[in-house]
Formats: C-alpha cells, structure tokens, sequence
C-alpha cells in the first residue's frame, strides 16, 4: 500500500475557477448570449454567470476551490451539497462554497436554470473570506444550503441575476465592480428569505468571532494532516484553552468536534463516491491502520464504514 501515492488515490476530482472550469459544466460554448455562456473568460478573473444551456447531463460529484449559486426557473434537477441530496424545482436556490461536494444530474427535458461561480478573490472587496459565512450562513457547513424562495423574493432574485447579465453585456466602465456589488445584493436577498423562513434557527454559530470563524477555515483546509487542537491554536496565536474557550462559548461544540465534523464527511465523501477499500481509505487519510478508521466511524456514527456504504449504496 505504501508504494501507492496518495495523489493516485485521489478520486473526488478538486477545481479551480479558471477559464479550463467552462468546460467541466458545460458541453461546449453556447449559443446564447446571457452572462458567460459564449466565453470561457471571466469577468474580473474570478466570476462567471451562466444559464443551463450546453451544461453537462451530469456533473461531480467534484469539489470545488469557489462558491456557487444556483437559481432554478423551470424544470428540475438533483443537486448534491455537501452529503445531503436535493430536487430543484422553479423558484428553489442553492449554495455551495470551498471544498464542498457537488454533483448535478436527473434534469428534466424542461430544465432551465442561471447560475453564478465566484471565487473568494473576487468577492474580497466587499465579502472578506473571514465573514462571508458569518454574514450568510448558507455558505457554511452547518447551514442550510437550499431553499425555496417566495414568488416575490424569487421576482426580485430574477431582477438581480438579469442586472449582472446587462452589465456584462453592457460592458460599461466599473463593469466589475458593479457586478460585486449586485452580487452582494443577491446575497442579501438569500439571507432576508433565510431569516424569514426561520431557517437561521437550524445554524448555531450565530455568534461566531473572528478568531472562531478563522479558526473553521483552517480546519477546513488542513483537517486530513492536521488534527491537533493545539497545532491551530499555535497557528492562529492564542493557547489551546482560550481557543477551546471561546469556541465551547460561541458555537456549544468542543474546538476537537469540528475537525471530526470535517473528517466524517470526507471518509463518508469516499465511502458513497469512490471505489477506494476502507484501507485506501485510511491511508489516504492518515489514518495508522483500518481499524483505527473504523473505530473513529463506528462511534461517529453508531454504523461501520461498510454498512455505511452499503446503505448509501441502497438509497
């Protein structure tokens, strides 16, 4: 086992928003003229609007090294966010952020939907990485990231999404910069609905401080060769108790339970979507042996990795 890399083993392929990406969601260029369909740029390096013509039957399940907003207007389709499995229908919204799972697939013949891709290098003006899931709870892994939006809400949504379409195709000075802005503006108009369908009470860090929010991301990014508390707390300056502290104090979890969290949904990742044996598995993700993956799952929970998979396999 040791002779094979771990790179081999890698079998949830991981994008970067660049102008290859077109191609990975898209049959080809197409012939429409809203937003990006016609080009593989994109606008200020790092953002694209598109419809779904030309877009793949399926796609993923993959992850992605961007955020992604997607906006039904007929049809349906499935999406994957994350490890939950939802049904697109008209007027129904979805998020997904860095390092998240996606995959498409089961489109209707009648589907038509627009969707945004943006990276965190093109939001930072206006949306820091540090508060982008503190301000819009969707983006984060304990949100909720699909949602039905009212017929006002999705009006107003619709308007927001042709707005960034006429400043592309108006290609007008500041071009950029008022698309970050209406980008922003549909992200208010997510969270005004979220908040108003109660969906925040399902989201419990509310409260989270900057060094808790900083603290998830480097999680989020290292949680497969770093599983120490105290490494992040030595990484983000401050000791192991104050760390623990103040995340036992905003967010109710212990500092440990995120990285699990982390780690239980990259093996079940692996587990539904890839071939690899629970020993690949272990080995790509530093695991000593099998059995001490096994042993993690089983009281994470309650199943063994195999009839995990199994049941997954069944649904």
């Amino acid at each position: 086992m040791a002779a094979v890399s771990k790179k081999a083993l890698q079998t949830i392929p991981s994008f970067e928003l660049d102008t290859n990406y077109l191609f990975v969601h898209k049959e080809a260029l197409a012939e429409s003229n809203f937003g990006c369909d016609n080009t593989n740029e994109l606008i200020g390096g790092g953002f694209g609007l598109y419809s779904s013509v030309k877009v793949k039957e399926k796609i993923g399940p993959l992850k992605s090294q961007f955020y992604r907003i997607g906006f039904c207007r007929r049809g349906s389709l499935q999406v994957d966010c994350g490890l939950e499995t939802f049904v697109h229908h008209p007027n129904s919204i979805h998020f997904n952020f860095p390092n998240q799972l996606f995959s498409l697939q089961n489109k209707s013949e009648d589907m038509y939907s627009w969707y945004i891709l943006f990276s965190q290098d093109f939001a930072d003006e206006l949306l820091p990485a540090a508060s982008m899931e503190s301000q819009f709870p969707f983006f984060d892994y304990a949100g909720v990231p699909f949602f039905d939006l009212s017929t006002e809400e999705a009006e107003l949504m619709a308007n927001q999404f042709l707005a960034i379409d006429s400043e592309i195709r108006a290609d007008l000075p500041d071009k950029t910069r008022a698309i970050k802005l209406i980008l922003n503006l549909i992200l208010i108009t997510a969270k005004r609905s979220y908040i108003r369908q109660g969906l925040q009470s399902a989201y419990h860090n509310q409260r989270d401080s900057s060094l808790v929010i900083r603290f998830k991301k480097l999680v989020a990014q290292h949680f497969i060769s770093v599983r120490s508390v105290a490494t992040y707390a030595s990484q983000l300056a401050v000791s192991s108790k104050h760390l623990g502290k103040v995340i036992k104090q905003e967010t109710g979890k212990n500092a440990s339970d995120f990285i699990d969290d982390m780690l239980m949904m990259e093996i079940k990742a692996l587990l539904r979507h890839s071939m690899l044996s629970i020993s690949e598995i272990a080995y790509q993700l530093d695991f000593s042996d099998p059995s001490h993956l096994t042993k993690f799952f089983k009281k994470k929970d309650g199943r063994t990795p195999l009839a995990y998979r199994n049941a997954a396999t069944v649904q």
